[in-house]
């Protein structure tokens, strides 16, 4: 939550470390010139649902304050442990008070940390967080099948593959499939 005078809500604010990455709640008056830079570029947009809207700073601080403000949604910015330069974000959403499911989402937006395990240690650490602290019994997310390195992401994190939602998406002017994937409270990773 977002107070007056833009202070960040302590209650809110959250930090996970990993062995590689830390994540932290972002704060929306702190926006990284990173994170700017990344989502305006289109190679690293273009798996995303709306890989066109415009992001812009003002932009970016709405929606981050909206995420601290929702009680169903936690993002938090995936940081590099040894120099904590923002390199990504990930997002537990949509989390649902009665049935306890949410989605996941995350992006990797320096595109020099693609292939380094960042993604698939952020979603573990994420996942983990959504089940112990939040409560929650099932995580799920949905891919664009093109997206090889997320679906191996998921997979690798513990989810398994469990459909697929034919012609789903939009993606240069082509209908592509949207991957399901899973993961119970319950499930080993």
């Amino acid at each position: 939550m977002v107070k007056s005078g833009a202070q960040l809500d302590m209650a809110k604010v959250e930090q996970i470390v990993g062995e590689k990455i830390v994540l932290h709640t972002l704060d929306p008056q702190a926006i990284s010139e990173n994170y700017r830079h990344w989502m305006q570029d289109p190679e690293v947009l273009k798996f995303l649902a709306n890989p066109q809207a415009k992001y812009t700073q003002e932009a970016l601080r709405g929606y981050v304050k909206a995420m601290n403000d929702s009680s169903q949604d936690h993002l938090f910015g995936i940081f590099l442990k040894d120099s904590m330069e923002h390199v990504g974000n990930i997002k537990i959403g949509n989390a649902h008070p009665v049935h306890q499911f949410a989605d996941l989402g995350f992006i990797i937006g320096m595109k020099e940390h693609w292939g380094k395990g960042l993604a698939t240690e952020a979603v573990i650490l994420a996942t983990k967080y959504a089940f112990e602290r939040l409560k929650l019994n099932k995580m799920f997310a949905g891919v664009l099948g093109p997206n090889e390195a997320s679906a191996k992401v998921f997979i690798k994190a513990g989810y398994r593959p469990v459909g697929r939602y034919e012609r789903h998406y939009k993606l240069n002017n082509q209908y592509v499939d949207s991957l399901i994937f899973e993961r119970c409270s319950t499930s080993e990773a």
